[in-house]
């Protein structure tokens, strides 16, 4: 057995890598990866821009809530669920104002012939708690694309200065501990090499 003690002490070093050089691959990952998903908060950020700017509002009746779960499996492999939370909606679309004239606060017109038409959308369990059968609710969608329908307090919410600070903080974060990350072990792995 003591023969191969120093094989396996030599397996186990090389196992381990240079020191630093986890922290150098992680602080590099972090680089690459920060400017993604700043790329991908800035495509979201411009849709939600195009619905306030294009989108008709219009004022919805909650028909029916619902909850069902969805099974997903994570990165690592294991099986999950998740609830999501969908509210069936009906609204005119003959009494639909702008965005802009609803920010203003016009009131809606009155439609001589209703088109009423129902939808079906995913929110958030705040906002599905927040909303009872029969209640009223406010909804803004672009009439062109299918499935832009959202309630314009959410719209508010993710397009609101504050929420948009969470995602620049939280980018920044990542850049800062990815260069701190990568410069530490870039010089654990030189004073090793």
């Amino acid at each position: 057995m003591s023969d191969y003690q120093p094989a396996l002490d030599r397996l186990r070093e090389r196992r381990k890598g240079k020191p630093g050089e986890f922290l150098l691959i992680f602080g590099l990952c972090c680089l690459l990866l920060a400017p993604f998903g700043l790329f991908l908060t800035i495509q979201e950020g411009a849709r939600l821009e195009a619905l306030k700017s294009e989108g008709m509002v219009a004022t919805a009746t909650v028909k029916d809530k619902s909850v069902r779960s969805e099974s997903y499996t994570d990165r690592k492999g294991r099986s999950k669920t998740r609830d999501l939370y969908t509210l069936n909606l009906s609204h005119d679309l003959n009494a639909q104002l702008t965005f802009a004239d609803w920010k203003a606060g016009k009131p809606f017109p009155k439609s001589q012939y209703p088109a009423v038409t129902e939808t079906s959308i995913d929110v958030g369990e705040s906002y599905f708690d927040g909303l009872a059968a029969g209640g009223q609710a406010t909804v803004v969608s672009i009439p062109s694309v299918y499935k832009s329908m959202m309630l314009t307090e959410q719209l508010e919410y993710e397009t609101s200065l504050a929420y948009m600070i969470w995602w620049y903080l939280g980018t920044a974060a990542v850049v800062m501990a990815g260069f701190v990350m990568t410069l530490i072990g870039w010089r654990k792995w030189l004073s090793r090499a």
